[in-house]
């Protein structure tokens, strides 16, 4: 399985090919020359339906789709629910897209950009759950497509009802994708099911610290947030109310640096003096990815070989469509490259 996903991480883009996409003049330009390349096919089929951005978008979010496919494909019992698990956490920020855009009244047009692929999310299927005209409905159309990861939002949607806060249906969902499946895997005793438990609970420490270091409302106090943790991250309790508890920011990035993140001290100080996640949430990313890559070079029969490849196609996949995008609205190429996600 390992030398077939070495085969498929030779075909993935190099520095060099991505700056020829971010030379084209156009979209059009980008998908003649994606049809030279591992995306012709679905690329190719996109050119029939669609023009410029859109159809280098579908064919892209396609072939992400195949590949995700055949990664589960080429795995037999064990490895190909794990696979699965691994894969679906695309689903799941696929989800979170429709949700967002929804609750804050995008139409399906205007949203179209922000909306992100999943292994089982084809971009027909996004198209058509974007255009649900509530979340209500957007929510059970969700649950009707996977109820395993959407199916506890449904019981949730009296409480978004009352508080019109999507957190309600955004924490049901980390829940059951998260803490559901980190439970399910404690009864598993390889390696691999192991490893996959460690990277599941390293996001659950990742959305607890953002939990833990956001501001916080008027009357809030620190037991009130650790009561809405996720359980069955890494980050020992009296730590967790140790940050909770610090009453500034500076105190509770010092709580954390005597974690395992402690790493990641700048991008925490950032994240609770600006409330601006997105440079957290990629010194995670970065993190996870160091891990995959140091398991995948440590033991060559892991399946953390097939997982780093998973992560390094949808970044690739990501990294087009921002391009395509970018392009489209002629944003200079150093603008474009600001977005890009290089690892």
């Amino acid at each position: 399985i390992n030398a077939r996903v070495r085969a498929m991480k030779s075909d993935l883009m190099d520095s060099s090919e991505l700056d020829a996409l971010m030379d084209c003049a156009s979209p059009d330009a980008m998908a003649d020359l994606l049809l030279n390349s591992p995306y012709k096919s679905e690329v190719a089929e996109a050119m029939s339906r669609y023009q410029g951005a859109d159809a280098v978008e579908d064919g892209a979010t396609r072939n992400l789709i195949n590949t995700f496919a055949k990664l589960r494909r080429i795995c037999k019992g064990d490895q190909e629910e794990l696979v699965r698990i691994f894969v679906s956490r695309w689903d799941l920020a696929g989800v979170k897209s429709l949700l967002r855009n929804r609750h804050h009244g995008l139409d399906a047009e205007t949203g179209e950009a922000s909306l992100l692929p999943g292994p089982s999310l084809s971009p027909a299927l996004m198209n058509s759950l974007a255009a649900q005209d509530s979340v209500d409905a957007l929510v059970r159309g969700l649950a009707a497509w996977n109820s395993r990861l959407c199916g506890s939002m449904v019981e949730k949607l009296p409480e978004y009802q009352e508080s019109h806060s999507l957190r309600v249906l955004e924490e049901a969902l980390d829940f059951t994708y998260f803490v559901s499946n980190a439970r399910r895997l404690e009864s598993h005793n390889s390696n691999d099911a192991k490893f996959l438990r460690g990277l599941l609970r390293m996001e659950i420490d990742r959305i607890n610290i953002r939990r833990l270091l956001e501001p916080r409302s008027e009357g809030v106090e620190a037991e009130d947030v650790l009561g809405e943790l996720l359980p069955k991250g890494t980050i020992p309790e009296d730590t967790l109310r140790n940050v909770a508890s610090a009453g500034g920011s500076e105190r509770a990035v010092e709580a954390l640096g005597q974690t395992a993140y402690g790493d990641l001290g700048d991008a925490l100080a950032v994240y609770a003096q600006t409330g601006q996640f997105s440079r957290l949430e990629r010194a995670f990313e970065m993190a996870m990815l160091s891990r995959l890559s140091r398991a995948s070079q440590q033991d060559a029969l892991s399946i953390a070989v097939l997982m780093r490849y998973a992560w390094l196609k949808y970044n690739e996949v990501m990294n087009i469509r921002m391009i395509a995008r970018g392009t489209a609205v002629n944003l200079p190429k150093s603008r474009i490259q600001e977005e890009l996600i290089y690892v």
